[in-house]
């Protein structure tokens, strides 16, 4: 096509966009580092992914529709950099978020698939924002969503004085006629409170199986008060599924440090019943060369108690075996580029 006809259709998609109040943005995260995870007297070494920010690729957009009312959509699809595959399969699909949404002074109604209400503590509440060798185990215990399909949800207006909340189901859209014609049904709530450095949430939900006794129950809880020269977090977080419970506390901070940030955390996983319990420990920083790319590192431990057999793996690279009881060590260094 003629280089004056691409200019005149780009002065005219401006125009359209523009009068429309619109407008569309492409964004992403390509995160990639080199790792080595460690079990008993076995250990592997290669190329990691997401080990600061989940590598994405994303399509947003808003449109005004006057009277203080607002379409949204958004689209995200997970990557893995160091194999240069999508997160389904290897393809690429939308599976971290795909929404459309209303928004206004009532707040916003979001349908698609979209982030578990009970999985964002988990997220937040962790200095390492659940990446990484380094990050919390409190989101992949017994088996609580992280991202849930075909999800209807509520979240509050923002302006309520530093409240704030989210109710969400989603369908496991099984027939009626089913055995149990619930399954995959889940429902979640989320409510906190955030103002100045301060910032407090709880969190509930349940995960219908396909059987009552394979119904998963999460519920967590997070705070954090950032001082400025540190900022500690406290997460506390249950699973149950059936007669096991989990249970997670995760004691975590961060601090600025030079031109970047220290990151911590120690925390501890008790199993009901049984001796299954593990404890992990990790530390990390992260340099900015830019507000847009970042190298970092971490280092972290992992210890089982007698009838735990947990092992410190990461993104792109799958943990080695442990024994019962036994320990397993991991350390990464990458780079995180936003764009």
């Amino acid at each position: 096509m003629h280089q004056k006809t691409w200019i005149a259709l780009a002065v005219l998609a401006t125009a359209g966009a523009a009068s429309a109040q619109s407008s569309v943005t492409l964004f992403g995260v390509l995160d990639v580092g080199v790792a080595h995870v460690t079990g008993e007297g076995v250990s592997r070494t290669g190329l990691s992914t997401g080990g600061a920010n989940i590598s994405r690729l994303g399509f947003r957009g808003t449109e005004d529709l006057g009277g203080g009312l607002a379409a949204g959509f958004w689209l995200e699809a997970g990557l893995d950099v160091d194999s240069g595959s999508g997160k389904t399969s290897g393809a690429l699909a939308f599976n971290r978020r795909a929404t459309v949404s209303l928004s206004g002074p009532f707040g916003e109604l979001r349908l698609g698939r979209d982030d578990a209400a009970t999985f964002l503590n988990t997220l937040i509440f962790d200095p390492f924002l659940t990446n990484g060798v380094g990050g919390t185990n409190a989101f992949i215990m017994l088996g609580a969503p992280i991202q849930v399909s075909n999800a209807v949800g509520y979240f509050l207006p923002r302006e309520l004085g530093g409240f704030y909340g989210q109710v969400q189901y989603a369908f496991g859209e099984q027939p009626s006629n089913a055995d149990n014609s619930k399954q995959g049904n889940y429902a979640g709530a989320r409510v906190g409170y955030r103002t100045g450095p301060f910032n407090a949430s709880l969190a509930t939900g349940k995960l219908k199986g396909a059987t009552g006794a394979e119904d998963v129950k999460a519920h967590n809880a997070g705070v954090s008060y950032d001082f400025g020269v540190v900022r500690p977090m406290l997460l506390w977080a249950s699973e149950k599924k059936g007669a096991v419970k989990i249970t997670a506390i995760e004691l975590g901070a961060t601090a600025p440090l030079g031109n970047g940030e220290l990151r911590a955390q120690v925390s501890r996983y008790s199993t009901q019943p049984g001796s299954a319990d593990w404890h992990k420990l990790a530390l990390g920083y992260g340099y900015h060369f830019s507000k847009r790319t970042q190298v970092y590192g971490a280092v972290a431990r992992l210890k089982n108690d007698s009838g735990a057999q947990r092992s410190i793996g990461l993104q792109g690279l799958a943990a080695t075996g442990t024994t019962l009881g036994g320990s397993s060590s991991g350390y990464e260094i990458g780079i995180r580029h936003n764009f």
